[in-house]
């Protein structure tokens, strides 16, 4: 299955445990859901990753790879 591209701007609805790629660059994701487990690695694999803190819903990502363990997250990416 190929990996998806998250795209700086619009919302989108993570499906859960669906790995999705980062963009290149920084950026600021929000989300509404109330408690979710996103996930970020550098290998697709997901072999090492780490969890995104977040706070008031709001969290830093950088390139690589995400997702979500949670479901029903959406999420909105900003450019820093």
């Amino acid at each position: 299955m190929p990996i998806q591209l998250l795209s700086i701007g619009p919302p989108q609805a993570l499906v859960q445990n669906q790995i999705y790629a980062l963009p290149a660059v920084k950026a600021t994701l929000f989300t509404d859901a109330t408690t979710p487990t996103i996930q970020q690695s550098n290998t697709a694999a997901f072999t090492a990753n780490v969890a995104v803190t977040l706070t008031g819903g709001v969290g830093t990502v950088y390139g690589g790879w995400m997702r979500a363990t949670t479901a029903g997250v959406t999420v909105t990416l900003k450019r820093d």
